[in-house]
């Protein structure tokens, strides 16, 4: 009740002596009003901070997101063949077995003719897609494209129902601190939701040498959730679900939606990916490196290298320039120089603002184009933790060892090569049954696991073989 209002109740029982009111129940009436207008405040100021809370940190109850959300979420089955080598020699002839592999993921709706959004290594290599609906339909789906290298792919079926798509919204605005929320089908649970907030924005662990940044949470993305929707506390799709630091970490990360907005556009038309190819090799400034290049900051992207024939050296660029700008826009440091330059198809005509030797100067080049595959498949290997190196005869010799395999430099602890065994010295000398000479032997071997996967290797250790497995993470 207004206090003007407890006022002039007040002086009305007050001044109407016409009524005989005693003094004592004037009294009490008066501390009776003055409690009530008491807790009157106080609850108005407590539903004011919740309003406020609300406003900035999201409701505390996502039971609405969810129930919105979940005819909009599938899951998706990679029904694939591998190639198994007989690693024991059982049979005859060293012949590979083809044995049928299915793995799970995940998927949404952005479209109400049966366009699901998803993660390129959830189809990868499929024989057969199958989709799930949450009422456990099961559609057969097509592959309408995919990039390997932002790991986002477009599958479709043929819907016999109302399907309701996603709202895709704007990734740029999300904040750290604010809710997220990650649906998908981790782990075989079938239509799963964890709930989070935003911790920070950038690469999925340490060891991830791609120039992408992703949306990190503290909330539970595990195989199986790939492809699902990350949704914000307004039930909008603000990422795809791709990856998480660890188990039991609880920290997950998650393809921006606004990269997918991009590609999903190209593929729809080409089904593929161009992308663009300059051929240095950059890295980052610091304060030193600006002082002694005579640079006022440390913004921009230094080129420590050049590969021989590439754009890059037709187009006159030298190692130690610093790229200072591409097509008119700041280049902040060497991985936003990455994203600009993959970002654009091959063939494009792009304009650098150099600095070189005190002063800046343009550059015209033409993009070539980028091979993803190879690229990715280095990727991979680096993630996998391992440096390797081929066995050198004058090695074998010095160390009494055998002069054919991979010998391991470094494994970085908790990465999927140190969890599954594998330590430095340990000279790797066969894998899925078969020798490897070169790390690149090496690499399409573990690039060709499917996620989840162990690759089978043997070691040679302390003068005796030793067999172990490395996981496909």
């Amino acid at each position: 009740m207004d206090n003007s209002v407890w006022a002039f109740f007040i002086f009305e029982v007050t001044v109407d002596r016409n009524n005989k009111i005693d003094r004592a129940l004037i009294i009490l009436l008066i501390v009776l009003v003055v409690v009530l207008a008491f807790f009157s405040l106080q609850r108005e100021t407590q539903d004011a901070v919740t309003a406020d809370q609300a406003g900035t940190a999201g409701p505390a109850d996502f039971s609405h997101v969810v129930e919105a959300a979940m005819p909009s979420l599938v899951k998706v089955q990679n029904e694939g063949i591998a190639a198994h080598p007989d690693v024991f020699g059982k049979l005859s002839k060293g012949r590979d077995i083809q044995i049928a592999e299915t793995s799970e993921g995940s998927g949404f709706f952005i479209d109400k003719a049966g366009l699901i959004l998803t993660n390129y290594h959830v189809v990868d290599g499929a024989q057969q897609i199958s989709v799930f609906t949450p009422d456990k339909k099961k559609y057969k789906a097509e592959l309408v494209g995919g990039d390997i290298l932002s790991d986002v792919a477009l599958i479709k079926i043929t819907p016999d129902f109302k399907v309701r798509p996603v709202t895709l919204g704007d990734s740029s605005r999300l904040k750290i601190g604010q809710w997220v929320i990650a649906m998908g089908n981790p782990l075989g649970l079938d239509f799963f939701t964890s709930a989070g907030i935003v911790s920070g924005f950038g690469p999925p662990g340490p060891n991830y040498i791609g120039f992408f940044d992703f949306i990190q949470a503290d909330l539970n993305i595990e195989p199986g959730n790939s492809g699902g929707p990350l949704y914000n506390a307004h039930g909008v799709v603000v990422g795809i679900n791709n990856a998480y630091l660890g188990p039991g970490t609880g920290i997950g990360f998650a393809i921006p939606i606004n990269r997918a907005k991009d590609i999903v556009a190209m593929l729809q038309k080409n089904g593929t990916i161009s992308r663009g190819f300059l051929g240095l090799i950059g890295q980052p400034l610091d304060a030193g490196l600006a002082e002694r290049l005579g640079l006022k900051d440390i913004k921009g992207a230094m080129v420590s290298g050049i590969l021989p024939g590439s754009p890059a050296e037709v187009g006159g660029l030298k190692a130690e320039d610093v790229i200072l700008a591409f097509n008119g826009e700041p280049v902040e440091n060497d991985r936003a120089l990455q994203e600009k330059i993959y970002s654009l198809p091959a063939e494009s005509k792009v304009e650098l603002s150099v600095f070189r030797k005190g002063e800046t100067i343009k550059l015209p080049v033409t993009l070539g184009e980028l091979k993803a595959h190879s690229l990715v498949t280095q990727r991979v290997i680096m993630q996998c933790g391992l440096t390797l190196e081929p066995v050198k005869p004058e090695m074998a010799r010095k160390l009494g060892i055998p002069s054919n395999g991979l010998m391991v430099l470094k494994v970085i602890p908790g990465c999927p090569s140190y969890e599954g065994g594998l330590r430095f010295g340990d000279i790797i000398r066969k894998v899925e049954g078969r020798e490897v000479n070169s790390v690149q032997e090496f690499y399409n071997a573990y690039s060709r696991l499917r996620p989840g996967r162990h690759l089978l290797v043997q070691v040679y250790r302390e003068g005796r073989p030793y067999y172990l497995t490395v996981k496909q993470d």
